[in-house]
């Protein structure tokens, strides 16, 4: 155990959350507690560890890093209190001795980091203005504080994976991605995953207060959102499809009345997609409603699709395929979701990106009075602001007298309430 580096190292992290760190002006000491320490009073049970302990203040002292006092009648025995030296070259001197490097220039590099990185995205997107958000503040506080770290060379694997998932538009595995990023299959997983999804979290946070989203993905779907996954998605449809692929071989999905799924990595081969007789498109947005859907009202000129909600590149990529291919048909796009603020984003994203016909089912006010007896009290202001800012926007015209409804009686229903 190295003793002198453990004590200035907690020194120096106290000194860096003291008002003598901000101002360079000590009003009072940067000191530990003995008592209030349980590693000093382990030092304290074990006579060679604290007589090796004691030795190492006083060659500190000598150095003049730092200083300390015993407790009362217990002069050489018990350590009271242990204090830096209020001197600005003794703490210099203390982060030489560590190796370390003050904050506020480790916060200042990481700063620089983060702006050339930022200007690598393409867009003024949300993870831009958090970075950028997040570089003011390493400038004003001087400290880097919770997403990233003091070791430079992880802070920049954190940034490499934040931009590539920024502008990736297929699907990675996630160790295929880490082998291409770093050289190893497993250093996402070990190093940077944790923090990469932290700041995922506060992105979306951040957009539930710029009313952007409503709720908080689990970790697995974060990623999904970026097309970062485990194993290949597995995309889930009934109807009476073909697709073609590039190795010049079809497949027919339309005996699979039950239910059919493609997994991206044959989404990934596919050239083109035939719908026979195809009258209606469906896409369900939860998966007991898909299920509940095509055991007992699937018809044969009917595709139904489960959403599952945010979709990932390579699922976006299949629903582009899909609608080609049945637009051919001159086919009906609707959207059945819950009737609520995701419900509506997730319509609003899918018409807006991918099938501009598509229309609700079963979104409206009279599927919300229908079923009001199983709807959900709305409590949040915030959420109840959001929908007054969807009821004056154009791009969810289509539900403005059902939001009129959910806001004058404080409701929203999950569409797996239609089917109880």
């Amino acid at each position: 155990m190295n003793y002198e580096q453990e004590l200035l190292h907690r020194l120096i992290d106290k000194y860096e959350k003291s008002k003598a760190f901000l101002t360079g002006v000590f009003t009072r000491k940067i000191a530990l507690t003995a008592a209030q320490e349980d590693w000093i009073q382990r030092r304290m049970e074990n006579p060679e560890e604290k007589r090796l302990f004691f030795a190492v203040l006083k060659d500190l002292k000598e150095s003049g890093l730092i200083d300390y006092s015993w407790e009362r009648f217990e002069q050489g025995n018990l350590v009271d209190k242990i204090w830096l030296v209020p001197d600005e070259a003794a703490v210099r001197a203390c982060y030489k001795r560590l190796g370390r490097r003050p904050a506020r220039e480790e916060a200042e590099s990481l700063a620089e980091l983060i702006r050339e990185y930022r200007r690598r995205l393409a867009t003024e997107n949300s993870l831009a203005r958090f970075l950028a958000d997040y570089e003011e503040e390493l400038r004003a506080k001087g400290q880097i504080r919770q997403y990233f770290t003091h070791e430079p060379e992880l802070n920049e694997n954190i940034l490499k994976c934040l931009i590539f998932m920024e502008q990736n538009q297929g699907e990675q595995l996630e160790r295929l991605m880490s082998s291409s990023l770093y050289g190893d299959s497993k250093y996402f997983e070990r190093h940077v995953k944790s923090k990469v999804l932290a700041i995922l979290r506060a992105v979306k946070r951040r957009e539930q207060e710029e009313g952007i989203s409503d709720s908080m993905p689990e970790d697995d779907e974060l990623l999904l959102e970026k097309g970062v996954v485990r194993w290949p998605e597995i995309l889930e449809f009934t109807g009476r499809l073909r697709v073609a692929l590039d190795d010049g071989n079809v497949i027919d999905y339309g005996p699979q009345v039950c239910g059919a799924y493609i997994n991206s990595e044959t989404v990934k081969h596919a050239v083109s997609v035939e719908a026979e007789g195809i009258r209606r498109v469906l896409f369900i947005e939860n998966k007991a409603n898909y299920v509940w859907y095509i055991s007992q009202n699937h018809s044969r000129d009917e595709l139904v699709i489960y959403h599952g909600g945010c979709y990932s590149p390579m699922k976006g990529r299949w629903f582009r395929m899909v609608h080609e291919g049945c637009r051919r048909q001159a086919a009906e796009y609707l959207h059945w979701g819950d009737i609520d603020v995701g419900g509506f984003r997730m319509f609003a994203r899918l018409k807006g990106q991918i099938v501009p016909e598509l229309m609700p089912y079963r979104m409206d006010r009279a599927s919300l009075e229908a079923y009001r007896g199983q709807a959900m009290e709305i409590t949040s202001a915030a959420y109840l602001k959001t929908l007054e800012r969807m009821e004056n926007h154009p791009e969810y015209e289509a539900f403005h007298e059902v939001i009129s409804l959910m806001r004058r009686e404080r409701i929203r229903l999950e569409q797996e309430q239609m089917i109880v």
